[in-house]
């Protein structure tokens, strides 16, 4: 094959739409990168352009075999394959799930990959943009509102004349605990509750536990 051939029409159109795949496997991945996320920059350039190069390959070999043929086949297994990296972003601990955005976002990225692979420039593009939004947007509302419950927990040392009080604050705050474990120190003993709650009911809790003067916060996150 001549340089000429190498640089035909397809092929060059073949080379655009893998560039685009990288580039926009490239800018999710920065928008995960900043954030701290298992899937970063590397990692959706990687999905987006293989997920493009299948389609590539799926088009082409239902194109050279000169009979009636099904693209999508081999790109399909596409929507099956990545749902394992998706599965290994997702972290679960015994009261929440972590993870299932960063999945999510792999899966679609998968999918953006195709439709470049496919030619379908403007629907990558609008796709791409919708997915930077919900990224970017709906997390600062998430955090405006606050919405996210996270696990919480406390351990505190109390006097014994001071452990009615404690109950009657976490009994006020309505906070369930997971799990409550006793111990006993000098002149007192400690608490330590496990429980889910909104960031700023938790806060709201721990600045009534300091204001009991028999009580010392040995722990809390």
């Amino acid at each position: 094959m001549g340089p000429v051939e190498l640089l035909s029409g397809e092929n060059l159109g073949y080379l655009l739409r893998l560039l685009a795949a990288v580039v926009c496997g490239a800018l999710i991945g920065l928008e995960r990168a900043f954030k701290g996320k298992p899937a970063g920059l590397r990692t959706n350039t990687l999905i987006c352009l293989g997920s493009c190069l299948i389609m590539l390959l799926s088009i082409k070999v239902a194109g050279d075999v000169g009979l009636p043929a099904d693209p999508g086949r081999i790109a399909a297994q596409v929507v099956t394959g990545v749902g394992f990296l998706g599965a290994g972003a997702i972290i679960r601990s015994r009261v929440s799930v972590a993870g299932l955005t960063t999945a999510a976002s792999i899966w679609l990225v998968s999918a953006l990959g195709l439709v470049i692979g496919y030619g379908q420039f403007f629907l990558a593009g609008a796709s791409m943009v919708l997915l930077m939004a919900t990224l970017t947007l709906f997390d600062r509302i998430e955090k405006q509102i606050d919405v996210t419950r996270q696990l919480h927990v406390l351990r505190i040392a109390v006097a014994p004349d001071a452990l009615p009080r404690v109950r009657r604050l976490i009994d006020d705050a309505r906070i369930v605990p997971d799990s409550v474990e006793f111990g006993t120190i000098e002149n007192g003993v400690t608490v330590e509750i496990e429980y889910v709650s909104l960031d700023r009911k938790h806060e709201a809790f721990l600045a009534s536990v300091r204001d009991i003067e028999s009580v010392e916060i040995l722990l809390a996150y």
